[in-house]
């Protein structure tokens, strides 16, 4: 499922490929957006991403809210580029230049744009890891909140009520940039290590959305190892590199399974004493 850095850019794309061009034609064919079939001179007004739905926002006053799960995927490609896969396609808007598509999405709604809170998802989500908006204190002071510090770390960074737009692979490398265990809790924290967390958080996010999904701290890499050439083909510090050495320390990084979900961790940088 494609993360905040992910939906993030490709909210990017639509908005460059589709905001201030006429749209030529466009289809509609998910049943919830069935009653935009009779609607003419669209044009498209803003595109923008909250966690992991991106948003669209129509010049009728209404905005369709998508949420690509585990088998949407949106695409945007130059009007007579061929498809060679077997994806349903649900909406289409094209330009003179660009073909914008969503193909096999089931999460698609329609809300007028004045009432987009009211969207289950965006009504239930917590701030979004890339908004500007999104302070390493405004996360450090959730981080601490009631109504998660005393939650395994490892539960809310896959909770989107914490922050929104984190996922499976974030987690793992922010645990492990914080040096922090997934069984953890933020409330057996010193302040420091939550400050840490909470850097992290924002750090390791923005860097994946800037990098195409790459967590690798480039310059750390550069400073330590003299030659990036040999991580050209590496995305992740730990994220599925289990049985594999830590670029860190040595040892070898471990996967583990925590409710259906792959964690993936050094024992040695991210181990700690129970009292």
């Amino acid at each position: 499922m494609p993360e905040g850095p992910e939906t993030k850019r490709m909210a990017d794309i639509i908005f460059k490929d589709l905001v201030g061009f006429k749209i030529l034609s466009y289809k509609f064919l998910h049943h919830s957006l069935f009653e935009l079939k009779k609607e003419e001179n669209i044009h498209i007004k803003n595109v923008f991403s909250r966690g992991k739905a991106i948003v669209i926002q129509l010049n009728n006053g209404f905005s369709i809210i998508t949420h690509n799960q585990l088998y949407g995927k949106w695409t945007s490609h130059f009007l007579n580029t061929a498809m060679k896969h077997k994806r349903v396609l649900r909406i289409e808007f094209c330009t003179q230049k660009k073909a914008v598509r969503l193909w096999s999405a089931t999460d698609i709604s329609l809300y007028k744009t004045s009432k987009e809170q009211d969207h289950p998802y965006l009504k239930k989500i917590g701030p979004d890891v890339l908004n500007h908006e999104t302070t390493v204190k405004l996360i450090f002071d959730r981080l601490i909140d009631p109504r998660f510090k005393n939650r395994s770390l490892g539960s809310i960074l896959l909770d989107q009520s914490f922050i929104s737009g984190l996922g499976n692979y974030l987690r793992s490398e922010i645990l492990f940039f914080s040096k922090i265990n997934h069984t953890q809790k933020s409330s057996s924290l010193e302040l420091k290590k939550n400050h840490n967390l909470a850097f992290n958080i924002s750090s390791v996010s923005l860097r994946a959305y800037k990098q195409k999904g790459v967590t690798l701290d480039l310059e750390y890499i550069k400073k330590s190892f003299g030659n990036i050439k040999n991580f050209k083909k590496i995305k992740h510090m730990v994220f599925r590199r289990e049985n594999l050495p830590c670029f860190f320390c040595g040892s070898i990084i471990l996967k583990v399974l925590v409710s259906s979900r792959s964690i993936f961790l050094c024992p040695s940088c991210q181990s700690f004493k129970t009292n």
